[in-house]
């Protein structure tokens, strides 16, 4: 059982992943058709920069010289995690830093800088019972996450400097984060060790690695609706690739619910053939999203969202359910008919007044 949603809407804006470096980051660029599909469509393109090398910038320089926008995405070195959290603020900070100085020393241009925000280990938190063990741990010992609130402040002056220096924000989320401010609180960054970032363009992560084809499908149907913007693909850390069907249906989902649109990867799409078949796109086509993986990404959002209110407004309800109590067991005291308590003296009187029995 499918349901069925049909698309119109122009194309979106859309934005490829790039994770390669070096000389293999060059031989990519180094494609008439790569650069002339990306200039006459106005692609984009976020360049990965765990390493701040001329080939990055004769690479940023290429697409620049060819109008390609260009997003700085800043990730540390794999040994250091790549993606940002609370545990290595100080090293985000010092990332930007080391950027800009780069950037204006080689003069290269950007349009946004992006922030790519995971919980540390992300690869095995959320898999299998050893991983949902863990989540529950960290949930229980949220509230005493004694880097939040130092690690907020620096990501929130990080991001005023960037701002001043000219770039745009883009952060890249998991889609949990939504909920978390949905219902105000922080509870799941405090236990997922990440920040909502106060960027000017949010993107939530969608994308289906690590898991079934339908899995990105399904939290783009369930979370695109209030989105900024979507990441669709999968990583090219892993050795499968999305079909073109499965692509195909993502982008156009994720162009139904916002304008701008995320893709990973370049590599991959330009490897399979799929940057092609995106440029000669009908974003107006119907689409058919499996209505199961739909009905339960809906329930676990659910199931998320009332977890987190009771966490947050659980002890004001009980509190409120006590004096609700309380006020129905007065009002109840109020109506029962108090019976009148027996008259002794009027008891004794009439035993006094009754006839003694004769003794035979």
């Amino acid at each position: 059982m499918n349901a069925t949603i049909t698309t119109f809407q122009a194309e979106p804006q859309l934005f490829f992943f790039c994770e390669s470096g070096g000389a293999e980051l060059l031989r990519l660029l180094d494609r008439a058709e790569v650069l002339h599909l990306l200039a006459t469509h106005n692609y984009g393109v976020a360049l990965a920069l765990p390493i701040l090398d001329d080939a990055h910038a004769t690479a940023t320089r290429l697409l620049n010289a060819h109008g390609v926008p260009v997003v700085a995405w800043l990730t540390l070195p794999a040994d250091e995690g790549l993606a940002f959290n609370l545990q290595n603020y100080p090293r985000a900070a010092a990332a930007y830093q080391a950027f800009h100085a780069w950037a204006q020393a080689n003069n290269v241009h950007f349009v946004a800088v992006g922030f790519d925000m995971e919980p540390p280990l992300s690869d095995t938190l959320f898999v299998g019972w050893s991983g949902a063990r863990e989540i529950a741990r960290r949930i229980w010992l949220a509230r005493d996450n004694a880097l939040f609130p130092a690690a907020r402040a620096a990501y929130l002056e990080l991001m005023a400097a960037a701002r001043r220096d000219g770039y745009e924000v883009h952060a890249y989320q998991i889609p949990l984060i939504a909920d978390d401010r949905r219902v105000g609180t922080s509870l799941l960054q405090r236990a997922l060790d990440i920040v909502d970032l106060p960027a000017d363009i949010e993107v939530l992560m969608c994308l289906s690695e690590t898991a079934p084809a339908w899995f990105g499908s399904a939290l783009i149907a369930v979370y695109g609706p209030s989105a900024d913007a979507l990441a669709v693909g999968s990583s090219s850390s892993d050795d499968t690739i999305l079909s073109w069907d499965d692509l195909r249906r993502d982008l156009l989902l994720a162009a139904a619910c916002t304008d701008i649109v995320y893709v990973a990867t370049l590599e991959q799409c330009i490897a399979a053939g799929y940057l092609e078949r995106i440029a000669g796109l009908d974003w107006n086509e119907t689409v058919r999203v499996a209505t199961a993986p739909y009905l339960v990404m809906q329930a676990a959002r659910t199931v998320i969202l009332t977890g987190l209110f009771i966490a947050r407004y659980g002890k004001t309800v009980l509190a409120w359910m006590g004096w609700l109590l309380a006020l129905i067991l007065w009002l109840r005291g109020r109506r029962t008919p108090a019976h009148p308590a027996p008259d002794n003296r009027q008891r004794t009187d009439q035993q006094r007044n009754q006839p003694k029995r004769q003794k035979r």
